[in-house]
């Protein structure tokens, strides 16, 4: 409670009161947890092996990461990202906006993942915002809800969860489909009720013929420059892993970049590093595409090498269990051990602040009583799932949000409150489950009896 209490109170009065980084609060984090771990007896060379363990654990997540950096410059430069923007504002209008965003998004996310769609699509579809009159926060938001669906449904974005529940990721990503699929419906309701009812103002018409006037100025705007997004969603259909996948989707944009753009070879290599630069003399379109290269996600990787490391700490030192084991003791129903495993989810992603160790401990909190109940475990699995994969980038300070402020330039407090699935699905889970679970086949019929308590060793 110390290790996560101080850590609580140092990213508080850090990210929150002074409006600082969340670096320095999470080294601070990774001093205090090592200092407990030593106290209790830890060497030197167990808290690294620890602390190894954990960033090890987000090699993935990181390589992910700089792919998505060069992928969002070079599509900018190869004209993809362009041309979505073109298409968009050619056939979306302002009261539209928010559900075609949302429903486009979701399927998108669904083949490459929540940050590969709000890096790409997602991206898109703010200039499209911007352009039409849609407030920002509004369109963030409807762009991440559907983002972070894939986190239930796509098998990059349930990996983690099946893997620590040792279930099949598809058995998992189907066992509460109708559920995401009810949810999904509903947000969509409720964004076409918000876009009926936008005031738009201004002369969106004059705008946005600016807007496309200045893209086809700028860029070779046609279908050909969307083959990159095209063998890319092949790639993930055909279950090729992301990282390849990714790489294939540069390739193919640098390509077009440079025999159908025109794009210098030397600045494409330089893009890819330190961002695409848009020169058309457009304020909004100069804004919107100059973004992207390695040097944008290393702000984000760092982030997530401290959380990791600190959750290695926690984990592998004992820290972790310690805390939980006496509160997961004292849920006696089914109900109860549900609310718990959600609520939890996301208190993990506030304290931590990270998606994966959020997933990781609550998954292994609570598997042993799950387990231990009966509880068919592609049904638990969505359950901690449903908190805690998708409630991290409500949080300011967490990796998640960082990562998606800085793609599309909306801050956390502006579309927190537009990102609808991701608090709806976890209560809605919540109270599914405990309600109608054992009907469906969640839970098991009876509930099995206490387990017996085993008498305490004298320390």
């Amino acid at each position: 409670m110390l290790a996560f209490g101080l850590l609580a109170v140092v990213m508080f009065g850090c990210v929150v009161g002074l409006g600082t980084d969340p670096q320095i609060p999470m080294l601070v984090g990774c001093v205090i947890a090592g200092l407990i771990a030593l106290y209790l007896g830890f060497d030197w060379e167990e808290i690294l092996d620890a602390m190894q363990k954990g960033i090890n654990d987000s090699m993935e997540a990181c390589l992910i990461l700089i792919c998505i950096g060069i992928m969002v410059a070079v599509w900018i430069l190869s004209g993809t990202v362009p041309t979505m923007i073109y298409y968009g504002l050619e056939v979306v209008t302002p009261q539209l906006f928010l559900p075609v965003c949302f429903l486009a998004t979701l399927v998108i996310g669904i083949i490459v993942g929540s940050w590969g769609a709000a890096g790409t699509i997602g991206l898109a579809f703010i200039g499209i915002a911007a352009a039409l009159g849609v407030p920002l926060g509004m369109a963030a938001g409807a762009i991440i809800a559907a983002a972070y669906v894939s986190e239930i449904v796509s098998v990059d974005g349930s990996n983690l969860a099946a893997a620590i529940a040792d279930v099949d990721v598809f058995a998992l990503c189907k066992r509460f489909l109708p559920l995401v699929i009810i949810v999904c419906l509903a947000c969509a309701g409720i964004y076409a009720v918000i876009g009926f009812g936008l005031d738009v103002s201004g002369d969106v018409e004059s705008s946005t013929s600016a807007i496309l006037a200045g893209l086809q100025d700028a860029y070779n705007i046609g279908p050909v420059t969307l083959i990159p997004l095209v063998v890319m969603v092949a790639c993930v259909a055909f279950q090729v892993p992301a990282i390849p996948s990714f790489l294939v989707g540069i390739a193919l944009g640098a390509v077009e970049a440079v025999f159908y753009q025109g794009i210098d070879p030397s600045v494409l290599i330089d893009s890819m590093v330190a961002g695409a630069e848009s020169d058309t003399g457009a304020q909004l379109i100069d804004t919107l595409l100059s973004a992207g290269g390695i040097n944008e996600m290393l702000e984000t990787i760092s982030i997530i090498l401290l959380v990791m490391a600190y959750a290695g700490i926690m984990q592998h030192c004992g820290l972790m269990a310690s805390m939980v084991e006496p509160i997961v003791d004292r849920l006696k129903s089914l109900a109860s051990l549900v609310g718990a495993t959600v609520f939890s989810g996301a208190l993990f992603n506030v304290l931590l602040p990270d998606q994966y160790p959020a997933i990781t401990m609550s998954t292994l909190v609570y598997r042993d009583e799950f387990n231990r109940r009966g509880v068919d475990r592609a049904a638990w699995g969505n359950i901690v799932n449903s908190s805690a994969g998708i409630t991290s980038v409500l949080v300011p300070w967490n990796t998640c949000s960082i990562y998606m402020v800085t793609i599309l330039g909306v801050a956390c407090v502006d579309y927190m409150g537009y990102a609808f699935f991701c608090y709806l699905y976890p209560i809605v889970v919540f109270i599914v489950a405990t309600l109608f679970g054992k009907k469906l086949g969640w839970f098991p019929k009876g509930e099995p009896e206490p387990a017996p308590i085993e008498p305490k060793a004298e320390a």
